[in-house]
C-alpha cells in the first residue's frame, strides 16, 4: 500500500509542473543580437551570452496594464519573419503571431529569390523559420520565447 501511495505523489508531482523554457540571447560575430531557446553553436563567435529564465508568473506591468496600452505596445512591435514551404515550425509561428493579433511581414524564401537574398543579407544560415522581432533575432519556433521577445522594448 505504501508503494501506491508513494508513486502516486511522485507521479502527482511529476504530472503537475508547467513546462517552463529558458533562452539564451547572443551577439553574434557581425554584432546581430540572436535570440534562442538553445545555447549558441559553437562554431559561431557568440559575445555577451545571456541566458534568460523564464518566469512562471506574468510580469506585474502587463497583468495591470489596461486594454488601451496593450494595443499601444502592440503597434510599436516590428516582426519580419522568413518561412519556407511545407515547414510546420513555421506554420506555427504564423499561426502564433496571427492568434495574438501582431501584424508582420513574411518572406517565403521558396516562393521568392529576393527573400533568400535579403535572408543573407541579415544571416547566412537558412534554417527557418527565422524572425526578426523588434531587431532581435529568433531562429526557430517556440511560443515561449515569442512571447518573451514581444514583451522586450522595441
Amino acid at each position: 500500500m505504501k508503494k501506491y501511495l508513494l508513486l502516486f505523489i511522485l507521479s502527482s508531482v511529476f504530472l503537475c509542473q508547467t513546462a517552463v523554457a529558458d533562452f539564451y540571447k547572443w551577439v553574434d560575430e557581425k554584432g546581430e543580437t540572436q535570440i534562442t531557446d538553445y545555447p549558441p553553436p559553437p562554431d559561431k563567435a557568440a559575445k555577451g551570452v545571456e541566458i534568460q529564465k523564464t518566469e512562471t508568473e506574468p510580469p506585474k506591468d502587463l497583468e495591470n496594464a489596461d486594454d488601451s496600452s496593450k494595443i499601444k505596445a502592440k503597434k510599436k512591435t516590428d516582426v519580419i519573419i522568413y518561412t519556407k514551404n511545407d515547414c510546420p515550425d513555421c506554420d506555427k509561428a504564423r499561426d502564433f503571431l496571427n492568434s495574438k493579433n501582431i501584424p508582420f511581414t513574411e518572406y517565403n524564401m521558396d516562393k521568392n529569390a529576393s527573400a533568400v537574398e535579403k535572408r543573407k543579407e541579415i544571416d547566412s544560415d537558412e534554417d527557418v523559420p527565422f524572425a526578426i522581432i523588434n531587431r532581435n533575432h529568433v531562429h526557430g519556433f517556440s511560443e515561449s520565447v515569442y512571447d518573451r521577445v514581444l514583451q522586450m522594448e522595441p
